[in-house]
C-alpha cells in the first residue's frame, strides 16, 4: 500500500488524499476494502487497457520527466538498466506499477499470466470468474501453444500466431521463443519476416512500434515522447528502402525492427520494455504499394537528398534529447547509398550500429576465423573474393582487412590487397576508379578487367567465395567446381536472404564440391546427405552477433561503438566454435546455446569498451560474463501479492 500511496501523493490528487485519510483511519477488513477501492479508482484514472493503455499508466506512476528509472521497485539490486530487479521468487504487487486489476490485468501483456494465475492471485486482483477454474503451469501453457503453432502449415500463419501471443502474454512469448529458438527463429525473423513485411498492410492488427513520417517533421521529439516507455536502451530503426532482398517496402518494413528487437530480448536478454522499434516513412518507390488500397504508409514517392537527411538529423537529435547518449540506435535495412553515409555521419557523436554492415561483417569474420581451424593458416595467408559490393559485402571486407592488419601488424591498405570484389559490372579494378563509389575504390586493385564471376574466380584463385549480392543461384556448378579445383577445402558462404535469393543451396555446394566445401548461408538449409555422410549447413545469421553486442553495450554503458568492439564480438563468437564443431563441418556453434554465446560476446564487447575508456557503468565488474548473465531478462512468471 505504501508504494501506491507514494504514487498518489506525487500526483497531488485531492481525491487520492481523501482515500488515504480513510485508509489510515480504518483497520482490518475496512482497510482492505478501501485498499481495493483505491486500486480500482487508480486503474480507472490511468489504464486505457491493452499494451499502450497499461504501459502508459505504468509510465505515469513510475516515471517523471527527467527520471530515467522505469522498473518494479521491490527491493532487488540495481542493474545496468538503472532499475531495481526483484528476484524471480520475490512477490510483486502489479498495481504498484499501475497494472489494472481484473479484466485490464488480463489485457496487459507484461503482467498477464492467463491460466497460470493462482487461486490467491485471482481473489486478490478480481480475476475470479474471468478465467476458467483450471490453473496451468507456464510450462504446460508453453507446451500447448507450441502444439498450436505447429498445426499451422503456412509460415506466415505461424508468424501471426506468435505476434498475437507477444501482444497478449509477453513472458510466455519469450519463454516459448527461448526454449524453441532453433525451430521458431525462422518464423519470427528470416525468412518468414520477409513475407510478413510484403503483406504487412493486409495483416496489420495493432501498432507494434513507433511510426515517424514526413508529416511529423519538426515534431519528432513530441512523437518520441508519445511512446509509453521512458527508459529505452536499444532502438532499431529502418526507412524500409531495402528490406532483406525484397527491395523498397516503405512503411511495411516495420516487421524488421519488431523482429530484431524480439531477438534482442530472446537471444541477448535485453528487457522488452527497453526496446523501441521505429520506422521512418519518407515514401516509397514501390509502385505496387503506391497503388495498394491497403498500404499503411505515405502514398508518395520516396524523399531524397536534403529533405531526407534533414528528417534523419532531427530524428537523431530528438533521440539523444529524449533518451540520452547511451541509447543504442541500430540502423536496419537502409539502402546502400544511405547506409554508409548515415553510419559515417553519426558514429563519431552518437551510439550507432549498422547490423547490415557491422553485424554481418562480424558474423562472417567469425565464420572465416573458425573455418581456418580446418583449412589452416591465418587470414593473411589467404585471398577472399566477394560477390556483391554493397553495404554487406564491403562491410565484411573492411572488417576482414582490419583483422588481417591487427593479426599481421601491417597497414590496413596492405591488408586490403588480400580482398577482391565483384559487382554488377565485374571485377572491381583500378581502371574503373572514375565511376566507382567511394567505398569500392579502396578495393580497386591493379588487374585487367574481368566481366563475370567465373572468370574472376579463375583469375584471383581465392580460398573463400562470399556472396552478398542478393542474386539467386549465382554460384553455379562451374563456379563451385572451379573453387574446388583450387582448394582442398573451399570456403563457400552464400549469405543473401531470403532463401530464394541465396547464391546456392547447401545441397548444391556439397554436391558440386564432392563434399569438400565448408559451407555457410544467410538463410537456413536442411542437413544434406552426400556419400553416406551427413552435412549440417552453418547459418551465418546476424542473430549470433547483434543481441550479445547490444547487451554488451548496455551493461557497460558504452557511449560509442568502435571497430575494435565489433572485432571483439567476432572473435568472441569464433572462440565458441570447438574442435568437435569443426569435425562436423560447422563454423558456428549450435544455436541451442545462443544465450550462453550472447553472454560471452557481450562480455568481450563490454571489456573492450572499458579498455577504450568508453564505458560509463562503473565500477567495472570483476567477472563480465557472470555480470552479463545476471543482467539478462528471464521470462519466468512472477508471483503477485
Amino acid at each position: 500500500m505504501a508504494s501506491l500511496s507514494a504514487v498518489l501523493l506525487q500526483r497531488s490528487s485531492s481525491r487520492a488524499r481523501e482515500y488515504l485519510q480513510l485508509q489510515r483511519a480504518a483497520g482490518g477488513t475496512v482497510a482492505l476494502h478501501l485498499e481495493r477501492l483505491l486500486q480500482r479508482w487508480w486503474c480507472c484514472c490511468c489504464s486505457g487497457g491493452g499494451r499502450f493503455g497499461a504501459r502508459k499508466a505504468h509510465g505515469m506512476a513510475a516515471s517523471r520527466e527527467g527520471d530515467n528509472r522505469n522498473g518494479v521497485v521491490t527491493g532487488g539490486v540495481e542493474d545496468a538498466y538503472g532499475e531495481d530487479r526483484a528476484t524471480e521468487d520475490q512477490p510483486v504487487t502489479p498495481w504498484a506499477v499501475c497494472v489494472a486489476s481484473g479484466h485490464s490485468l488480463l489485457r496487459d501483456p507484461r503482467h498477464n499470466k492467463g491460466l497460470s494465475f493462482t487461486e490467491k492471485e485471482r481473489d486478490a486482483h478480481y480475476l475470479r470468474g474471468l478465467l476458467p477454474p483450471v490453473v496451468l503451469s507456464q510450462d504446460l501453457q508453453e507446451k500447448r501453444l507450441l502444439q498450436n503453432v505447429r498445426q499451422f502449415e503456412v509460415p506466415l500463419q505461424r508468424y501471426m500466431a506468435l505476434m498475437d501471443l507477444q501482444e497478449r502474454n509477453e513472458r510466455l512469448f519469450y519463454k516459448l521463443l527461448i526454449d524453441n529458438v532453433e525451430e521458431l527463429l525462422p518464423v519470427v525473423y528470416t525468412p518468414t519476416v520477409g513475407e510478413a513485411c510484403q503483406k504487412y498492410g493486409s495483416i496489420f492488427r495493432r501498432p507494434q512500434g513507433l511510426y515517424i513520417s514526413l508529416k511529423e517533421k519538426g515534431r519528432i521529439l513530441e512523437v518520441l515522447r508519445n511512446w509509453p516507455e521512458k527508459s529505452i536502451q536499444v532502438i532499431v530503426v529502418t526507412d524500409g528502402e531495402r528490406i532483406l532482398g525484397l527491395g523498397d517496402l516503405g512503411c511495411q518494413g516495420m516487421g524488421i525492427p519488431v523482429g530484431k528487437l524480439a531477438l534482442y530480448t530472446a537471444l541477448g536478454g535485453v528487457r522488452p520494455s527497453a526496446c523501441l522499434p521505429i520506422t521512418i516513412d519518407v515514401g516509397t518507390t514501390n509502385e505496387d504499394l503506391l497503388k495498394d488500397e491497403f498500404y499503411i504508409g505515405l502514398k508518395q514517392r520516396r524523399a531524397t537528398g536534403q529533405e531526407y537527411y534533414e528528417l534523419l538529423d532531427e530524428f537523431m537529435t530528438a533521440v539523444r534529447q529524449n533518451y540520452g547518449q547511451k541509447v543504442l540506435v541500430q540502423f536496419e535495412d537502409f539502402a546502400n547509398h544511405n547506409a554508409f553515409t548515415l553510419l559515417e555521419k553519426y558514429r563519431a557523436n552518437h551510439l550507432v550500429f549498422n547490423d547490415d554492415i557491422q553485424g554481418t561483417a562480424a558474423v562472417v569474420l567469425a565464420g572465416l576465423i573458425a573455418a581456418l581451424k580446418s583449412v589452416g593458416g591465418t587470414l593473411a595467408d589467404h585471398k577472399f573474393l566477394f560477390f556483391g559490393a554493397g553495404e554487406a559485402g564491403t562491410g565484411i571486407a573492411e572488417l576482414v582487412a582490419l583483422e588481417i592488419s591487427r593479426q599481421g601488424k601491417v597497414s590496413v591498405e596492405e591488408a586490403r590487397q588480400k580482398i577482391w570484389l565483384v559487382d554488377s559490372k565485374g571485377l572491381v579494378v583500378a581502371s574503373r576508379n572514375e565511376i566507382l563509389q567511394p567505398f569500392k575504390k579502396r578495393y580497386a586493385h591493379e588487374h585487367e578487367p574481368v566481366k563475370d564471376l567465373l572468370d574472376a574466380v579463375k583469375a584471383i584463385r581465392p580460398t573463400a567465395l562470399i556472396g552478398s549480392a542478393g542474386v539467386g543461384r549465382s554460384f553455379t556448378k562451374e563456379v563451385i567446381e572451379t573453387m574446388s579445383s583450387i582448394n582442398e577445402r573451399p570456403i563457400i558462404l552464400a549469405l543473401s536472404n531470403p532463401t530464394s535469393q541465396s547464391e546456392c543451396t547447401a545441397e548444391e555446394a556439397y554436391t558440386w564440391s564432392q563434399g569438400r566445401a565448408i559451407f555457410g548461408s544467410g538463410s537456413p538449409f536442411d542437413p544434406v546427405k552426400y556419400n553416406d555422410k551427413l552435412f549440417v549447413p552453418a547459418q551465418a545469421n546476424n542473430a549470433y552477433i547483434f543481441p550479445g553486442f547490444g547487451l554488451g553495450v548496455v551493461i557497460s554503458g558504452a557511449v560509442r561503438v568502435t571497430d575494435d568492439m565489433v572485432l571483439a564480438a567476432a572473435e568472441g563468437l569464433a572462440d565458441q566454435v570447438t574442435p568437435e564443431h569443426i569435425d562436423k563441418g560447422l563454423i558456428y556453434p549450435p544455436f541451442s546455446i545462443i544465450r550462453k554465446i550472447s553472454a560471452n560476446i557481450s562480455a568481450r564487447v563490454a571489456a573492450k569498451a572499458y579498455d577504450l575508456g568508453l564505458a560509463s557503468q562503473l565500477p567495472r565488474p570483476k567477472d563480465l560474463v557472470k555480470y552479463a548473465e545476471s543482467c539478462m531478462y528471464t521470462p519466468v512468471y512472477r508471483s503477485y501479492r
